[in-house]
């Protein structure tokens, strides 16, 4: 699990607010921006279009809670006739989208989507030591093979010295 990129864990997150809670069809992590991050859609849910959605109702939201003296948002619940969706912040770093069916228990789905959005900002908010571990580890191995062959290898001729019988035109 300490070696897994945080894509995997982004998808692992989602991925259990899913398994977990049957009511839930979709879950999504989004930027700020607007851009997909991770998701679990089903058929025909475009990724780029529930990003962009999903970004222009926070910044609705944003300037609604502002506007009317609110303070800043925390959540976004919007319920249609087939079911609700809910946007809530991953603490900052991003927001989790999550859409339930009709009939869904809305306090038991927002406490659920609350609960993984904080498990996606722990997400973001970790380093990332894969990488960098395995870039640290090849370099290290790079070195190490560079010096066993320097050892083995004979001395470098100064320059100047090289046999005149080489056919190289630099003589």
């Amino acid at each position: 699990m300490g070696n897994e990129s945080r894509a995997v864990r982004l998808d692992r997150a989602i991925r259990e607010l899913l398994t977990q809670t049957a009511e839930i069809e979709a879950a999504a992590v989004v930027s700020f921006d607007g851009l997909p991050m991770a998701s679990a859609l089903p058929a025909g849910m475009d990724e780029d279009r529930v990003a962009a959605m999903s970004a222009a109702l926070l910044s609705l939201g944003e300037r609604a809670t502002v506007g009317l003296g609110r303070g800043e948002l925390n959540q976004v619940f919007i319920e249609g006739e087939e079911g609700t969706v809910f946007l809530v912040s991953a603490d900052n770093e991003a927001v989790l989208v999550a859409v339930a069916a009709k009939g869904a228990k809305t306090g038991m789905m927002l406490y659920e989507v609350k609960r993984t959005a904080a498990a996606v900002a722990d997400v973001l908010r970790a380093d990332e030591p894969p990488a960098a571990a395995v870039a640290e580890q090849s370099e290290q191995e790079a070195f190490d093979a560079l010096a066993a062959l320097t050892e083995s290898a004979p001395p470098y001729a100064p320059m100047g010295s090289l046999p005149e019988s080489n056919g190289s035109s630099w003589a």
